[in-house]
């Protein structure tokens, strides 16, 4: 009887188990849909507190990340869930192309997923620090914590717009994951705007929406990854 339970018991974890490239796109959709709620939420919520403006005008920064910490606070509080999803679905990504010997691609994919770690913490200060600072008055540490999150914002937007730019070039030239060269491509193109602008912020060049430039290629990206994911879970289930 022991034998036949633990037959049983191994037919069942055959039966359930799930292919890590399954797993990774599907949760993959999960997670870039909270990306996008959360872009809209940043949307709706003040330019001046939703976007690494540039230069930083502490006063109109203040103002509205008091005046929209309501949506500010929803926007951080899908954005961390979301980025953690994200993070470890991409991860699961990257860890196939890895073992199937993708190098490049496999690159691209957990550049990606740093990059989404760092919205982690850039989501958390969003809706959880930064209206707080500004509602208790605390102008020192509001402008050491937003000096702090614009950095994250554009480091996380280039290491974005590298990680999926890799990602979907490899992805058009040797179609590993079976996604389709127009739609990985179409990514990319957002993908290499996005990081552009934001490597132009981290250089302190102005004159340019860097804010609007990559915060649309985060969202952009996200929309464009929900089909994406879709076609790598389908793809990986056949």
């Amino acid at each position: 009887m022991a034998q036949a339970h633990a037959e049983a018991l191994q037919h069942h974890g055959r039966r359930v188990s799930i292919d890590p490239l399954t797993a990774g796109g599907a949760l993959s959709v999960l997670g870039a849909l909270l990306v996008v709620v959360t872009s809209l939420f940043y949307v709706v919520s003040p330019p001046a507190a939703a976007g690494p403006v540039q230069p930083l005008d502490l006063g109109a920064a203040v103002a509205a990340a008091v005046r929209g910490s309501a949506t500010l606070r929803v926007a951080g509080t899908v954005g961390i869930f979301g980025d953690l999803i994200w993070t470890a679905a991409v991860m699961l990504v990257a860890q196939a192309l890895i073992r199937r010997g993708q190098g490049l691609a496999a690159f691209g994919w957990t550049l990606f997923s740093l990059s989404i770690l760092f919205f982690v913490f850039v989501d958390g200060m969003t809706g959880y620090v930064l209206p707080a600072l500004a509602a208790k008055g605390e102008i020192g540490a509001f402008e050491g914590f937003k000096r702090l999150w614009d950095m994250l914002f554009l480091l996380g937007a280039a290491a974005y717009g590298a990680g999926i730019a890799i990602a979907m070039g490899a992805e058009a030239v040797g179609a590993h994951l079976g996604i389709g060269r127009r739609l990985a491509g179409a990514a990319a193109l957002v993908a290499t705007i996005g990081g552009l602008a934001s490597v132009a912020g981290l250089t302190g060049a102005t004159g340019l929406p860097v804010d609007k430039i990559a915060g649309a290629s985060i969202g952009l990206g996200a929309i464009l990854l929900v089909p994406i994911s879709l076609k790598i879970a389908q793809n990986a289930a056949r």
